[in-house]
């Protein structure tokens, strides 16, 4: 087994039973919902801006484990990012997930426990369950 396979099994099974943040945010300043019908997840992002920073990030629904697992990890990466940072690193989540680490370049060496979904481009059905929670969050910052 590859090393990214071994991050993959163990990151993302970790986060996938025990995710982290899942739950509904007291007070929200943005939100939007979610979901991949090709395999019917469902989801919801909601964030609490504080100070140009987003001071709370959550997600709720029903989603597959690779999806709960990428919600987990976007959550713990970007509690206190600016809007620029986050959606720095939803496009390189993007890039990565559509095409591997190589595709992301230099970002690639910041990626930490992220780097774990840098195989999921060799499964195409299983890139709409990666990206789920990073395209919803993009939709709850749009605003």
């Amino acid at each position: 087994m590859t090393a990214a396979a071994d991050l993959y099994r163990s990151v993302v099974l970790e986060h996938g039973k025990r995710p982290r943040n899942r739950g509904r945010l007291p007070a929200v300043t943005h939100a939007a919902d979610g979901d991949n019908p090709l395999c019917g997840d469902a989801m919801r992002v909601e964030v609490t801006w504080r100070d140009a920073r987003l001071a709370a990030i959550g997600f709720t629904g029903e989603s597959c484990v690779l999806a709960t697992a990428s919600a987990s990890l976007m959550t713990e990466r970007l509690a206190g990012a600016t809007k620029p940072e986050a959606a720095r690193l939803i496009g390189v989540m993007r890039t990565l997930c559509a095409g591997g680490v190589d595709a992301v370049g230099e970002a690639g060496t910041q990626l930490g426990e992220l780097e774990a979904f840098a195989d999921v481009h060799r499964h195409p059905v299983r890139v709409g369950c990666a990206t789920l929670p990073w395209r919803t969050l993009e939709r709850a910052l749009g605003d």
